[in-house]
């Protein structure tokens, strides 16, 4: 929807006092006692072009020059300055009659400068007509009278406005830096509660592989590097165990099934012997269970001591290095080298960890929500969240994502319980370890005044923003902040609906503030 955000600022010169707005002498000469004009100034959002204007009061037959700055306002992350076009300025009386005024280039970058000459007084319409490759639109400037004489023009003028002081940030900084405005509106926003979080690994997506005994790392041997993509199955790391390792750890291996089928076969015997001396009544029935315990805990190892023989053959490749079995460690997984610490010809002690894979194609975010907070997010919908070095917020909600659990135990150090959330990751851009600030839903829905989340800045502990007054002038003013959704941040004092506000580039804003420049052009046209 098309909004029209017109400031009309009118500035009074005294008589001789100052030189004339858009009235400058051709020859450079000292500007006579002639009576002066009051400027107008104005600023206007249509058409997805921003227009500031300054021009003299119109009068007729006196030629007023119209010192237009127009940009590109379509971008909502940052506006830019207009470099190529024309501008028509169409000047519309009260009887339909036009008259028109063209600036066929841009004075420069941003500036266009047409010549407006009334022919008749009377209230008019001024419309700005911009026409060109880079963009085109219509802005009504608004209706301004057309004075008989100068002497009239500065008598309707109205005194100069005092009240709340302000802080120039002239077009030129504006469209050198990333700067953009917002207008302040009313918006339906999801309530919520703020926490901190990080994003991790899904359950069952991160995989470590270490070494299952001692030995040397082959020179001609795989090395996965970090980032590297992997599939289920890749080998990714190949160790000959040490002679020492690959005698002592199999010998053993083997000795250790023989051992424990060998007491299996002696528990057996002994529930068989048992079983008979019972039935004789030559022994009470609880030595008949303990046999049978002891059975039971004689199988069991020979299951533990065959499951540890074949893990150990399954690693192996079947290759020889010295004479020694290559053991070869595959990523359980699809995904992606997280950490490597794979040197080729580095001899490894066993348990020393070489590689972890993980798949970062879905990831948790682990909100940690404060005690007092709990109840309100047990059936939270979703959250949405900030990662440092984003400028976009992310969301994750029923459509995007799910709401795995809410943790059941508060913990002790930090009093607070973990919400998790799954969510998809396009591209990889997040990764695992990232710190998040989350604001989890809690259903709630509030309807207030807000504006983005990116014209709020920190101002020794405050929260501020700047309000435009005109198109290079802007009011610094503290806010009290309601809820935060969506990238959009509920105003409950400081600011009100209509009014606009540095969205992008607000700290830049501050630091011209900080520097005490008053409000005025400090340069020429």
């Amino acid at each position: 929807m098309k909004r029209l955000f017109l400031s009309a600022l009118v500035l009074v010169c005294a008589l001789g006092g100052c030189k004339k707005v858009g009235e400058e002498h051709a020859d450079g000469g000292v500007a006579s006692a002639r009576p002066e004009r009051p400027g107008v100034s104005m600023t206007a959002y249509q058409s997805g072009l921003e227009l500031f204007m300054e021009f003299p009061a119109l009068v007729v037959g006196q030629p007023s020059a119209l010192v237009a700055h127009f940009t590109d306002a379509r971008n909502p992350e940052g506006f830019r300055v207009v470099t190529r076009g024309r501008v028509i300025a169409v000047l519309r009386y009260a009887d339909g009659a036009e008259e028109r005024f063209v600036a066929d280039k841009p004075l420069r970058d941003g500036l266009f400068k047409p010549e407006v000459k009334p022919s008749r007084a009377g209230e008019a319409t001024l419309t700005l007509v911009l026409e060109g490759e880079q963009v085109s639109g219509t802005v009504d400037a608004g209706r301004f009278p057309v004075y008989p004489t100068v002497a009239e023009a500065i008598a309707a003028a109205p005194p100069e406005e005092g009240g709340e002081p302000t802080v120039a940030f002239l077009k030129e900084q504006q469209w050198k830096t990333q700067y953009a405005t917002a207008p302040v509106e009313t918006r339906l926003l999801q309530g919520g509660i703020a926490a901190n979080g990080e994003l991790k690994p899904v359950a069952g997506q991160a995989a470590e592989l270490s070494a299952p005994v001692a030995g040397r790392l082959p020179v001609d041997g795989p090395v996965p590097y970090l980032g590297k993509p992997v599939k289920k199955g890749e080998v990714l790391v190949r160790l000959a165990p040490t002679t020492a390792a690959s005698s002592t750890d199999l010998a053993s291996l083997e000795l250790e099934v023989s051992r424990a089928r060998a007491e299996l076969g002696l528990a057996e015997r002994e529930v068989k012997r048992a079983e008979e001396l019972l039935a004789a009544r030559a022994i009470p029935e609880k030595q008949l269970d303990e046999a049978r315990v002891a059975r039971e805990v004689a199988t069991a190892r020979v299951a533990a001591a065959e499951r540890q023989r074949e893990t150990y053959r399954g690693t192996q490749s079947g290759g020889v290095v010295q004479g020694a079995a290559l053991f070869e460690l595959r990523s359980p997984l699809n995904g992606v080298v997280a950490f490597s610490d794979v040197m080729p010809g580095a001899v490894v002690e066993a348990g020393a960890r070489l590689v972890l894979v993980v798949n970062t194609e879905r990831l948790w975010l682990e909100a940690r929500v404060y005690e007092p907070d709990v109840a309100r997010v047990e059936n939270s919908p979703g959250a949405s969240f900030t990662v440092a070095g984003f400028e976009r917020e992310f969301t994750v909600d029923e459509k995007s994502g799910r709401r795995v659990a809410v943790g059941a135990v508060v913990d002790r150090a930090t009093r607070t319980v973990p919400v998790i959330f799954e969510l998809p990751n396009p591209g990889g851009v997040l990764k695992p370890g990232m710190f998040a600030k989350v604001q989890l839903h809690t259903g709630e829905t509030v309807r207030g005044v807000a504006i983005p989340e990116s014209a709020i800045v920190d101002d020794s502990g405050r929260s501020v923003v700047f309000v435009m007054k005109g198109g290079e002038s802007f009011y610094k003013r503290a806010v009290r902040t309601g809820i935060r959704s969506g990238g959009w941040v509920q105003v409950l004092e400081g600011v009100r609906e209509g009014e606009r506000v540095v969205s992008r580039g607000a700290y830049d804003v501050k630091l011209a503030a900080a520097t005490g420049a008053a409000v005025g052009h400090g340069h020429s046209h």
